[in-house]
């Protein structure tokens, strides 16, 4: 057994060591956050321009953001940093589906975004929130054709996502989320439905 100096036992030793190490994981996590945040903040504007029609403005911030997105790749299944990194890179995959939907009302593959199956599927699983409310705002342009895509969209999703098992978490809960969504697409189909507006 190793001997240490100090106390005689080593405590102080290792004590010293594993102080470093967390501080040099807090250091991280901190610049982290400071990096991510603007992450957040640049992949919930490229929704937003998506939902007011400027594609070009989404697209170049999508652009710019996937290499920033590469960046966090080694820290994401790391559990000193996975709580930070998960919401940032799961925004950036719902704005980047959100673009895909947009263009060619299919879904974006994973191995186009470089993230982890987790990750793909909360966002993707939030999406639904903003394809419910594209769908709405097309709903009172009389836009009947992106209404019925929308819904056939977040109803595939919801069914291809049925197999797996998600058990009690953050997956589970976005996952009924999306159920709700269903529901809501459904009622505004039967509403315009009701009002002649689709046969």
């Amino acid at each position: 057994m190793a001997k240490g100096s100090g106390d005689g036992n080593g405590i102080s030793d290792e004590f010293t060591s594993l102080k470093k190490d967390i501080e040099f994981v807090d250091s991280k996590r901190e610049a982290l956050i400071a990096q991510t945040r603007e992450i957040l903040k640049a992949s919930k504007g490229a929704i937003y321009s998506l939902q007011r029609g400027d594609n070009k403005a989404a697209e170049k911030a999508l652009a710019e953001l996937k290499p920033k997105i590469a960046s966090l790749k080694p820290y994401s299944e790391d559990a000193n940093y996975a709580s930070v990194t998960k919401p940032p890179i799961q925004e950036y995959v719902e704005a980047a589906c959100f673009s895909e939907f947009i263009a060619t009302g299919k879904i974006l593959p994973k191995k186009e975004l470089g993230v982890s199956a987790e990750n793909y599927i909360a966002g993707l699983c939030d999406l639904s929130g903003e394809i419910v409310r594209k769908a709405v705002n097309a709903a009172i342009n009389d836009d009947t054709k992106t209404v019925i895509s929308a819904k056939k969209f977040i109803e595939n999703l919801y069914y291809g996502l049925m197999q797996f098992d998600f058990r009690n978490g953050d997956l589970r809960r976005k996952f009924d989320g999306l159920k709700y969504d269903l529901k809501k697409m459904e009622d505004l189909l039967l509403s315009l439905k009701l009002q002649g507006k689709i046969k």
